[in-house]
């Protein structure tokens, strides 16, 4: 064995380099005695392509690493011939804090590639991971476990987590798994599974099979679960939910069923679990589908889903409740050659930024529009969706003269339903020698209140290797729905317009805008690029709610509190508004006692007479009074109750 251990001033860590011949048992003991001899926080650094009859046990924080993709085997029926049927790497007690990254981990047993038991704060990341008969990476009664960026196939199932807590499940190939990609077991809670490709397991992509509390599936690529057209499922639920968010994933023929709620799901209401931004399409019986058992029988009960798509073929039971439902907008051309979809709400017609995880396939001048696959010859390019659009670029590639077009396509069960466009480019924005720019838009936040600020950046960049001549951009922000001001690095900045001039190749601007709301509502900014050489162009869409701003006030007052029999007291509740919009309605009411006798009111126009009551609204910076004049007809102490939209205050008034 080579064993290289090298020391760092101050002396607080050593890296141990294996790099011996692989000879089976001898050196697996060899390893597991540097392995004991090492100190906490060490280096174990693999340089050895190849090591058979691998089982270590790790019980102290080590970077376990290796640098060529050493391959591990921990079974004795495959060739090379391996060890037995436990792990490779049993991570336990005291390990908390070690890092596994480089590997490939082969074990062909009922066994683990690693198992991860009664411990903490361990990555798994840069590995790939298969054990044939038994599980890829096996989590148990441990906690903040991390495993990212890993390849886990043909294991009976990729992950499994069963007692442990705060599990991070990111960015990995978890796919051609002979039964789950992932499976919860029982006590699994604050799991996140996030960024995965779960594709091709044959029974479920991810099996909550025991236990379901605080679980977020998102962003991931969960895809082609399944046996057979008639088994198989996205993603499964079978135990009591507490917690269950399924956002922005893409759920694409799993089989029979995309996303199932089973028997063992005991109560579901509207707020029991999100599903919401998914893509959910191809599926053989249903997309989304509640199994609950009533009388002995199996029966299909009501589900909630928010706003999600479904590649124009949707497959739910009648008694699911479908808040919103997204569909792919026509082709829009942001610049000659460049081209975008997004997935919009149906009704609004607004951006779902929510959706990503899938791609959409462009065409330039597609030979057979009757059919979404490519023939020999097409141009295309499949393209991923990020923040509910997905935006080709054609601009390096060749046109016809004439009568070109661009056809657009999204992941479909059958062409005929798919969601497609097609988009006829104008033999004026064909793409040429004019200077091609790019832009970027962002705000500070998305959400403010009217009268409040925010802060607009805008970028130009000219991409091109010649200036730019006569740069204008506009419609960076709304002028209807905002104030603004900026210091333009060149040029000059008025009312959302930035007139730059020249922008010199190769060169980038960015300006930041002060802008103060004077409008509520919802806004959307694209800004334009215009030019005397350049093709126009425009930036990413800001979309920016700007909520009500009202500030209510009141005051209840009388003229005097001691009046004689047979005057008169004025008795006034006044209403402000400090805020930046209209208020909501408002009602005020003044009840005279017994000894009082109302005689005129202000605002009669707003006042009814039978509930003896004024509705109205106050404008932005406005105040009204409300005035009622009485007369005082017996001796004695007087009551007023002023009620306003429920409030009351009493006030007393003597008679003498």
């Amino acid at each position: 064995m080579t064993m290289n251990v090298v020391f760092s001033e101050p002396v607080s860590a050593a890296t141990w380099t294996i790099n011996e011949n692989d000879n089976g048992m001898q050196t697996n003991q060899n390893i597991q005695e540097i392995i004991d001899n090492a100190n906490a926080g060490d280096t174990i650094l693999f340089t050895g392509l190849q090591y058979t009859h691998i089982h270590l046990s790790i019980n102290k924080p080590l970077n376990i690493i290796s640098s060529v993709g050493t391959q591990l085997y921990a079974c004795p029926s495959q060739f090379p011939q391996g060890s037995d049927n436990y792990a490779a790497f049993y991570i336990n007690n005291g390990a908390s804090g070690t890092n596994i990254s480089g590997f490939k981990i082969n074990n062909n047993n009922q066994g683990y590639g690693i198992n991860i038991n009664g411990t903490s704060g361990i990555n798994v990341l840069n590995n790939i991971i298969s054990c044939s008969n038994g599980i890829g990476v096996n989590v148990v009664d441990s906690a903040n476990i991390t495993l990212n960026n890993n390849t886990l196939t043909q294991s009976d199932s990729g992950i499994k987590i069963l007692n442990s807590s705060s599990t991070s499940i990111l960015n990995n190939q978890i796919i051609d798994n002979n039964e789950n990609g992932i499976l919860f077991g029982k006590n699994v809670f604050n799991t996140s599974i996030n960024h995965n490709n779960v594709t091709s397991n044959l029974n479920t992509g991810i099996n909550l099979l025991e236990s379901c509390n605080n679980v977020s599936i998102k962003d991931n690529y969960i895809s082609l679960n399944n046996r057979t057209t008639n088994t198989g499922c996205g993603i499964y639920i079978n135990s009591t939910i507490s917690g269950l968010n399924i956002t922005g994933n893409f759920i694409y023929k799993n089989g029979n069923l995309g996303i199932c709620d089973d028997i063992g799901v005991t109560e579901l209401t509207e707020a029991t679990q999100n599903i919401e931004n998914n893509f959910i399409t191809g599926h053989s019986f249903r997309d989304v589908v509640r199994y609950v058992e009533e009388g002995g029988n199996i029966v299909r009960k009501e589900v909630w889903l928010k706003e999600d798509c479904f590649g124009g073929s949707k497959s739910l039971c009648p008694s699911a409740h479908l808040v919103g439902e997204a569909i792919m907008s026509h082709i829009t051309q942001l610049a000659p050659g460049i081209y975008s979809v997004s997935f919009i709400d149906e009704d609004t017609g607004l951006t779902s930024t929510g959706f990503g995880s899938f791609y959409v396939t462009f065409f330039l001048n597609k030979n057979n529009t009757n059919k979404g696959a490519a023939d020999a010859g097409d141009i295309w390019k499949e393209v991923l969706v990020k923040n509910g659009t997905a935006t080709v670029n054609f601009t390096n590639y060749t046109y016809k003269t004439t009568n070109n077009s661009i056809f657009a396509i999204a992941p479909y069960d059958t062409f005929s339903t798919a969601m497609k466009d097609q988009f006829t480019v104008n033999d004026s924005n064909i793409p040429s020698s004019k200077v091609n720019l790019s832009a970027h838009s962002s705000a500070s936040k998305s959400t403010l209140k009217n009268g409040e600020t925010l802060v607009y950046k805008f970028t130009v960049k000219n991409n091109g290797n010649k200036n730019a001549t006569g740069v204008k951009v506009s419609n960076i922000l709304s002028p209807t729905y905002y104030y603004s001001t900026a210091k333009a690095p060149r040029g000059s900045y008025s009312n959302g317009v930035w007139n730059i001039g020249t922008l010199k190749a190769g060169e980038t601007l960015t300006i930041s805008i002060n802008a103060r709301a004077k409008k509520s509502g919802i806004t959307k900014s694209q800004a334009k690029l215009t030019g005397t050489n350049i093709n126009t162009a425009y930036s990413n869409v800001i979309q920016t709610t700007i909520k009500k701003y009202i500030k209510m006030s009141y005051r209840n007052s009388v003229s005097s509190y001691n009046i004689k029999k047979g005057k008169y007291v004025y008795l006034t509740s006044k209403a402000s508004n400090s805020g930046k919009d209209k208020s909501y309605p408002i009602k005020i009411k003044i009840t005279l006692p017994k000894g009082m006798k109302l005689v005129s009111v202000a605002h009669s126009s707003w006042y009814n007479k039978k509930t003896k009551t004024w509705t109205f609204t106050v404008p932005a910076g406005k105040t009204y009074s409300f005035k009622v004049k009485a007369k005082v007809t017996s001796r004695g102490t007087k009551k007023v109750v002023f009620n306003i939209n429920g409030k009351t205050q009493n006030k007393y008034i003597k008679g003498y």
